[in-house]
């Protein structure tokens, strides 16, 4: 079967179609038009990232759910499932694992979930965030965290430096037309500050976001209100370190580390959505507890200066968390009016 760089949304595998085609044409796979090349050429590709699933009918989720939801190596799940039903497929991973994954059958159908030791590490934040919440909120287990190598699941992987600039914005109260003085662009003094996904009240850290837009939905304005932008810079000679929770990688670049790479891309996962989950009306603030420990973990055991977060409330947002400030300056402070809102629903019930 020949497949085409359209069936796939990883990049690496893209690319490699695309250097490695040497024929245009449809595609028997997806049925688009594109460079074509035979599906045993991929193998190499999914022989190691295959040995991460085991089957589970209990628990589990279809591999191709699975690999989608969790990878999105596909272009869709139909051409997934086409693509790991596919004779050639099936046969040559069989012939070359020799079918020796933990009682694993390449169906694309079949129910699986990720092999013990990822599931093991994985468990330990929903079992952390429990304890946080109910059980030990002072006393948590540090030495376990550093003992299954949190420090180097959480390590710094983005740097900024003053190239980058950086917002917030600040709701001007009763209609209020002259922006905020830069000073008041900052965090909030300690005695005045409220707890909130990253920080615990009383600890105010600096949120800021990537795009000017972005700090719009962050500081939820509404019609007719008047917003006042600060536009932030980091200092001369000062290169911020982030632990970064947007990141994605292609689990084919990981050669030989698959299995301690597939447990920081689902721990970070995991936190990440838990950063990115905005504190509705009727939660309680407990929720923010567990990310509230993760960035004082951050802050003291990996001695970064922040974290980088995808925003919930802006689909392609991002944003940055300081836990001190002094590294950035407010340049400058803009007053903008919000002239149109869209609210889209979708039907619960």
């Amino acid at each position: 079967m020949n497949v085409c760089d359209k069936c796939f949304a990883d990049l690496e595998i893209k690319q490699f179609i695309i250097s490695t085609s040497k024929n245009q044409g449809r595609c028997d796979c997806c049925d688009e038009n594109g460079a074509l090349i035979d599906v045993r050429e991929l193998l190499d590709f999914f022989t190691e990232f295959i040995t991460i699933f085991k089957e589970n009918n209990v628990d589990g989720r279809s591999l191709v759910e699975l690999i989608q939801e969790d990878w999105f190596i596909f272009s869709s799940i139909d051409t997934g499932t086409k693509f790991f039903s596919s004779f050639d497929v099936l046969t040559s991973l069989a012939s070359i694992t020799g079918v020796s994954l933990p009682g694993l059958k390449l169906d694309p159908m079949i129910r699986v979930t990720y092999v013990d030791e990822i599931s093991e590490s994985v468990s330990y934040w929903h079992n952390l965030k429990d304890d946080l919440k109910w059980e030990r909120r002072f006393l948590t287990d540090i030495e376990e965290m550093t003992g299954i190598n949190w420090n180097s699941i959480l390590r710094i992987s983005a740097k900024m430096d003053s190239r980058n600039l950086l917002f917030r914005a600040r709701i001007n109260q009763n209609g209020q037309v002259s922006p905020f003085n830069k000073e008041n662009m900052g965090k909030p003094e300690k005695y005045f500050s409220t707890a909130g996904r990253a920080n615990p009240q009383g600890i105010p850290y600096l949120y800021l976001s990537k795009a000017l837009e972005t700090t719009l939905y962050e500081a939820r304005a509404t019609f007719l209100d008047n917003i006042s932008i600060g536009t932030f810079r980091i200092k001369d000679n000062v290169e911020l370190t982030l632990v970064d929770f947007t990141q994605k990688f292609s689990p084919f670049t990981q050669e030989g580390q698959i299995i301690n790479f597939t447990k920081e891309k689902l721990i970070k996962d995991a936190i990440s959505k838990d950063l990115s989950r905005p504190l509705r009306r009727y939660d309680s603030e407990l929720e923010y507890i567990p990310t509230q420990f993760i960035c004082e973990f951050i802050r003291f055991n990996i001695e970064a200066d922040g974290i980088q977060f995808k925003s919930s409330l802006e689909k392609e947002g991002v944003n940055i968390v300081l836990f001190d400030q002094s590294k950035v300056e407010c340049i400058d402070v803009e007053v903008h009016q919000i002239t149109e809102v869209k609210i889209k629903s979708s039907k619960v019930l």
